[in-house]
């Protein structure tokens, strides 16, 4: 967790990869934003790095050194509800009075239960929440919240999420690209990868066989950035720093994709294998 809190604090509006048309669109978008007051909620199937969006929204504020509190939604459920947001007469603090004057993050408003839409709308509408200790104060904290674009939609269909409160905390919506749609920014987030490797390890950043690279970029990610991330990331554990091709190869085996593309991983990880001085090789170099 720390590790994933220190890559974040990295990020800014300025900082986020886009070399892609789908992200330079929603760069341009959020900035925007930066300055604005107003509740944004961003959306996007899972994995395409709404939280990570919201950190750079955070970052890029005049907020930066002021607190960035993450509440996810499934965690408030009605007996826990007003502790979590409010605080409590045992001395909890409430999410809210945590992010007083900085962020407060509400993740996957998608599973937030009636009770708790209510509550929310109530201190949107007023702009004020009383805390455990029945003290009243101003909601001086920004908002952002995320969900699952797919998911929102179909219960705003339903009549299971409140209008009311969709409107109020989609005063601007920003929508995340998902990584078939961003297919050009693939060279650069695994670079974007081994750099924060590399700086946590105190070593050079280890460059990318040139097999290893095209085939990132060919093969589907249905979990998006963060499914390539995780992949990376793991690549490089496993083999200290460096690109094993029976490591890689192990790996893509595991990468449900089309079938058409099985062939071209075992081809193109041979030929790795087979040419090692590839290894030295890199796509954004």
């Amino acid at each position: 967790m720390m590790v994933k809190n220190w890559m974040e604090s990295r990020y800014t509006i300025g900082t986020l990869v886009a070399r892609s048309a789908a992200m330079r669109r929603l760069v341009d978008q959020a900035t925007l934003q930066v300055q604005s007051e107003n509740p944004v909620l961003i959306v996007g199937d899972i994995g395409t790095g709404k939280r990570l969006l919201a950190r750079a929204l955070h970052n890029s504020s005049d907020r930066v050194d002021r607190p960035f509190v993450t509440m996810p939604a499934e965690r408030l459920v009605p007996d826990a509800l007003e502790t979590l947001l409010f605080g409590s007469s045992k001395g909890e603090i409430g999410a809210f009075e945590r992010a007083d004057t900085g962020t407060l993050l509400l993740t996957g408003v998608e599973s937030l239960s009636p009770v708790a839409q209510e509550r929310l709308n109530q201190v949107f509408e007023s702009g004020v929440y009383r805390t455990a200790k029945q003290e009243l104060r101003d909601c001086s904290a920004r908002v952002l919240c995320t969900a699952h674009s797919g998911q929102l939609a179909s219960l705003l269909a339903k009549g299971a999420f409140a209008e009311s409160l969709y409107e109020k905390m989609s005063y601007s919506v920003l929508s995340m690209p998902s990584m078939a749609e961003r297919n050009a920014d693939i060279p650069y987030l695994v670079q974007d990868v081994l750099q924060t490797f590399a700086e946590r390890e105190r070593v050079p950043r280890p460059s990318v066989p040139y097999h290893y690279m095209e085939l990132l970029t060919r093969v589907e990610w249905p979990e998006n950035a963060r499914q390539l991330r995780n992949h990376v990331e793991s690549v490089m554990a496993l083999s200290e720093g460096r690109f094993e091709p029976a490591i890689l190869l192990a790996h893509f085996d595991q990468i449900e994709s089309p079938q058409t593309l099985k062939g071209l991983v075992r081809d193109l990880l041979q030929r790795l294998v087979a040419s090692p001085e590839t290894a030295a090789a890199s796509a954004t170099n």
